[in-house]
């Protein structure tokens, strides 16, 4: 019986470390919704669909998906120039976005999860290595 109550302790607190470990996640991308609505979303439209010719879509994005690093560049440095996202053109302008590297990467993380671009968890660190990168 001694052994049996030991396995359940530990069993409960292993639930509870993992139980955790995904509230932060939870959270990281919940901090990063709000931050994508003030910040992309009249753009990209909300659910990231893109608007038109002009903006592109970051729902399903070729562009990004699976490639978080292209994300985290992309907001740190803007985009300027032709790219093709999901088969068609565009050929304007994304000024980088001035937020510190918490917020870049809560932005980011939302973005690779809610918009179905392979999920993930983009990291300050990642932020700052893509502010440094040329």
């Amino acid at each position: 019986m001694k052994h049996l109550t030991f396995t359940f302790a530990a069993t409960l607190l292993l639930c509870s470390a993992m139980q955790a470990a995904q509230a932060a996640p939870t959270a990281h991308v919940n901090k990063g919704k709000q931050l994508y609505e003030r910040n992309c979303a009249a753009c990209h439209g909300k659910q990231g669909e893109g608007r038109g010719t002009a903006f592109p879509p970051l729902y399903r994005s070729d562009y990004i998906m699976n490639k978080p690093q292209v994300l985290a560049a992309s907001i740190t440095k803007g985009i300027n120039g032709p790219i093709k996202v999901n088969g068609k053109s565009y050929n304007g302008f994304m000024p980088a976005i001035a937020l510190n590297d918490a917020d870049a990467a809560a932005i980011a993380t939302y973005v690779m999860n809610a918009f179905d671009n392979g999920g993930g968890t983009i990291t300050e660190q990642h932020i700052r290595q893509s502010r440094h990168k040329k």
